[in-house]
């Protein structure tokens, strides 16, 4: 985790998804520490501690985002889900997902051929744009265990149990989760508000960073007095 602590402004973690690290989190953090003392944390230790610290305000990204809807800490004051779902995988009545069968895949592929099947991720993450393909900053271990999660993980019975204000983001191309999962989050979640980025996918910050942060800043203005 990465912390800057002042005792003058609200506080603001940032946790990331599956297969990424700090890395990709830490524009964000940067650009916001202007008005918020930054917290940043991966998703893969989320997981493992199986808690999230008391902040103001999370920002959450994909396994990070079903994670925040999970373990919400009584403290926080708004939630902003980007590319998220309160299950990843399709069930009975829930075909806003991934079938069961391709994450079982990836967790045989992963364990046998990591390369190639982070390789093929990366590329899923970033279209309809150009794929980058950083080095994720945690283990075999951590990415397998975190696979499993989504296959498991359900938490839309907690998600009308959410009061307080949630900002939804997501690509219209996202290959990773499908932009029914947001839909279907704004229709359960008790106050919530939708972005759909058009021509976007499921990587957001890394294509559309200069959208993202006035939407972060707009929608967290009016608590902090911005």
């Amino acid at each position: 985790m990465n912390l800057e602590v002042s005792n003058s402004r609200p506080t603001l973690l940032i946790i990331s998804g599956w297969a990424h690290g700090l890395e990709t989190i830490r524009p964000l953090g940067h650009t916001l520490s202007d008005q918020f003392d930054i917290q940043l944390i991966t998703g893969a230790q989320v997981l493992k501690d199986q808690a999230i610290p008391d902040v103001d305000y999370i920002i959450a990204g994909s396994m990070g985002g079903l994670l925040s809807l999970e373990l919400l800490p009584e403290a926080s004051k708004k939630l902003i889900l980007i590319s998220s779902t309160a299950k990843f995988c399709t069930g009975e009545g829930y075909p806003c997902g991934t079938p069961e069968k391709i994450i079982k895949r990836m967790i045989l592929q992963l364990k046998k051929n990591p390369r190639a099947v982070l390789t093929e991720f990366y590329k899923n993450v970033h279209f309809p744009a150009p794929p980058l393909t950083p080095t994720p900053k945690t283990d075999l271990d951590s990415l397998v265990k975190g696979l499993e999660y989504l296959l498991h993980s359900d938490v839309r019975k907690k998600v009308p149990e959410i009061k307080i204000p949630v900002l939804l983001m997501h690509g219209e191309n996202d290959r990773i989760i499908p932009p029914q999962a947001t839909e279907w989050l704004h229709r359960n979640l008790p106050k919530s508000q939708i972005k759909i980025f058009r021509n976007a996918g499921h990587a957001l910050p890394a294509h559309q960073f200069a959208e993202i942060i006035a939407d972060i800043r707009s929608f967290l203005s009016f608590e902090t007095g911005c």
